[in-house]
């Protein structure tokens, strides 16, 4: 449909929402849908439970999820009281894809060698972080395994 503008007329309308909503938050109730299907098939694969405990700003709390998921997917998509705490200390700004350091971490000296050691990609964005250490992880790049329950 042509919209006649002062100038003559426009081949398109201008879109009434932009592009990108999903990316500010309205996804219409599909994140909801994807958790609880996740949540379905992982119980259905018989993947464990995975607990470990994290300790931020002076306190110490219990985190649970499914063997196989990131910090980054507990933050997202965690349900617990353990997840919504951990979402007041990683910001997870670019969607678990290793293009920033808001969900860095570091791993206590017993738990590194189970862990295992970043990858060089996540060594990059580990120099741009606040305070790296040796200990430094990306909690997007962390996922849960029964080893570290």
């Amino acid at each position: 449909a042509d919209v006649a503008t002062p100038r003559g007329v426009a081949a398109d309308p201008p879109p009434r929402r932009g592009a990108g909503a999903y990316e500010i938050g309205e996804d219409n109730g599909l994140d909801a849908l994807a958790a609880a299907v996740e949540t379905e098939l992982n119980a259905t694969a018989g993947k464990r439970r995975v607990r470990c405990v994290v300790s931020a700003g002076g306190a110490s709390f219990e985190v649970s999820a499914y063997e196989g998921t990131s910090l980054y997917d507990v933050v997202r998509r965690g349900e617990d009281d353990g997840a919504r705490t951990l979402r007041e200390y990683l910001e997870c700004a670019c969607s678990g894809v290793m293009a920033c350091s808001t969900c860095h971490v570091y791993v206590g000296d017993a738990w590194r060698a189970r862990v295992g050691p970043p990858c060089e990609a996540e060594l990059d964005m580990l120099d741009l972080a606040r305070e790296p250490r040796d200990a430094s992880r990306l909690g997007c790049q962390l996922t849960l395994t029964t080893e570290l329950d």
